[in-house]
């Protein structure tokens, strides 16, 4: 099995950055200005760098680089998905920090008490906590309005039934 490919993006590009972490890809933005540094980051972590400035195209690079054509982030979104033929999985949805890129992890109720508005503690007992910024996700609306982006944007999602 081929390892999932790794992102890094210019900060023009943060919006793509965020729903390509949504889906479960690994996705830096990088801070700086996008040129020399940028490219090295991208060769020395194994990133596909992403991009919409022409110039970088013209510059020595051994990596995989992508000039992404749409100013839209659903345009952008899908290019890169049909680009790179990337498979769109249910099960890698909402496993990474949508702020920070770091993994998610299970975070028990009790502890995110004093951290999620009343009205979600009350109504939700699922939680997922960022270890490196703190920031608390759980199932919310936001599931079903990203869900519905990516159904009017024609973006396809394998959904795995484990009934059977």
């Amino acid at each position: 099995m081929t390892a999932q490919p790794q992102f890094i993006t210019d900060a023009s590009l943060a919006g793509l950055a965020k729903w390509l972490r949504l889906l479960g890809y690994d996705t830096v933005v990088y801070s700086g200005q996008a040129g020399r540094p940028m490219m090295r980051q991208a060769q020395d972590q194994k990133r596909i760098l992403l991009t919409r400035r022409t110039d970088m195209l013209e510059r020595q690079f051994s990596g995989d680089i992508f000039l992404l054509p749409a100013a839209s982030t659903s345009r952008q979104l899908s290019f890169v998905i049909r680009k790179l033929t990337l498979k769109i999985d249910n099960e890698n949805m909402y496993r990474i920090c949508l702020i920070c890129n770091s993994r998610l992890h299970p975070a028990m109720r009790g502890d995110v008490q004093d951290l999620v508005p009343p009205f979600v503690y009350e109504n939700y007992d699922r939680y997922n906590r960022c270890e490196s910024c703190g920031k608390i996700y759980w199932p919310g609306t936001h599931i079903r309005n990203a869900l519905q982006f990516l159904k009017d944007n024609d973006i396809t999602i394998s959904v795995h039934d484990h009934t059977q």
